[in-house]
């Protein structure tokens, strides 16, 4: 079994003071690390996937300092608001890896950049050389279970401004999926909200950010009482997933 932990929207900013719609998004990420590690310890890699600044890359800094000893590898994507260049050379050393694949034993994780530059509000695209990337990816490793990890939602979560910012080749991506059965779940975050439903035999996964949430199902962008969360994922040698979104219910900042 691998234990994979997923935080994504951490939305980090140069002051640790300063706050993203009246939360402190520091030391709600500190929290959810303190209890990932008090409750769902040994972790056999750590996925953060997207929106891991709030447009500062000098936040990226603290975000290298919270997580380089952890003891596990350390897989990076972008998200919109982040700078894929200087997130790419600031974590160009273990135990971080931006992008790319891991082979985990019997799983594979391909991690996936949907951030592009002609962005207008925040929404999403692979693009054909992702796509491509995502293809070999998957024909290279047809023999494992995969697990696919993005930013942006492939599907709709049902909640009008969300949906205009999500993943805008989401079709292509379905397709490539479509074409290898061997992939047993897509996990991406963005919509700071939990969502877990099957399509087939993939299991899609949205992770709620470790800083505020998003109200489900609302056309606007309404701030929810839930608490920062995180995912725990159990990747299992038969290809079987147990997951979990851990809520840091009783959270005060």
């Amino acid at each position: 079994m691998i234990r994979l932990l997923q935080f994504t929207d951490t939305h980090l900013l140069a002051d640790p003071a300063a706050t993203v719609r009246g939360v402190r998004t520091q030391a709600s990420l500190e929290a959810c690390l303190d209890h990932a590690r008090r409750r769902h310890w040994p972790a056999d890699a750590i996925a953060v996937t997207g929106d891991l600044v709030q447009d500062d890359p000098i936040a990226y800094g603290t975000l290298e300092l919270l997580l380089d000893h952890l003891g596990a590898p350390i897989l990076l994507i972008p998200g919109n608001h982040d700078v894929p260049a200087e997130l790419e050379r600031r974590f160009a050393h273990e135990p971080f890896q931006v992008g790319g694949t891991l082979v985990l034993g019997h799983w594979a994780v391909v991690m996936l950049s949907s951030w592009y530059a002609n962005a207008q509000d925040g929404e999403g695209q692979l693009g054909l050389a992702e796509l491509a990337r995502l293809e070999e990816a998957l024909a290279a490793h047809h023999g494992r279970h995969v697990l696919v990890c993005l930013h942006h939602q492939p599907m709709p979560m049902e909640a009008a401004g969300l949906d205009a910012l999500g993943l805008g080749d989401a079709e292509p991506f379905m397709a490539v999926i479509r074409r290898h059965p061997q992939v047993r779940a897509v996990a991406w975050g963005h919509a700071h909200q939990s969502l877990d439903v099957f399509r087939g035999d993939v299991r899609y996964l949205c992770t709620p950010s470790t800083c505020m949430q998003f109200k489900p199902r609302d056309p606007g962008f309404v701030i929810d009482d839930r608490p920062p969360g995180y995912r725990v994922m159990d990747l299992h040698d038969d290809g079987g997933i147990a997951t979990e979104v851990v809520w840091l219910e009783g959270y005060r900042q």
